[in-house]
């Protein structure tokens, strides 16, 4: 079977230096024409073969993904958060329910202050951890 032969017309364009250079390098590294490498380059920006919409719509997949997470954080914040008031609430010292709860507010705020403190100055909980804790193993590389 006889192959028909592309038809080709010459095509001159001014190429920077540096382009030109890379170029070269590229092609003399990978072993492709310069021909084909711009035939590919300019048939994938003029036939929209690029994987920009791919790219957006992953990205707008990491979006949707972190906004759920920070929801997930807040809301693991907040139940913390009501957890420790009512802890401070129920080992208050003070005898009856509203002398006790006014008691439990208290430490709760001292406890809210430092942590915004601790917080603040850049310490994170994970930070109390030993470092050897999150150390690699050196057998499993």
């Amino acid at each position: 079977m006889a192959k028909t032969k592309v038809r080709r017309v010459r095509v001159c364009a001014r190429l920077s230096v540096e382009l030109r250079d890379k170029l070269a390098k590229y092609c003399a590294a990978s072993g492709i024409s310069e021909r084909t490498v711009i035939e590919d380059a300019l048939q994938k920006h003029l036939g929209n073969e690029s994987d920009t919409e791919l790219l957006l719509r992953r990205f707008d997949h990491v979006g949707r993904d972190m906004a759920r997470h920070h929801r997930d954080l807040e809301l693991l914040s907040e139940a913390f958060g009501r957890y420790m008031r009512l802890w401070f609430v129920a080992h208050a010292p003070s005898a009856g329910e509203a002398g006790k709860a006014a008691a439990g507010e208290v430490p709760y705020k001292q406890f809210a202050q430092h942590l915004g403190t601790q917080f603040k100055q850049g310490h994170r909980f994970i930070d109390d951890f030993p470092a050897e804790a999150f150390a690699e193993d050196d057998h499993e590389k």
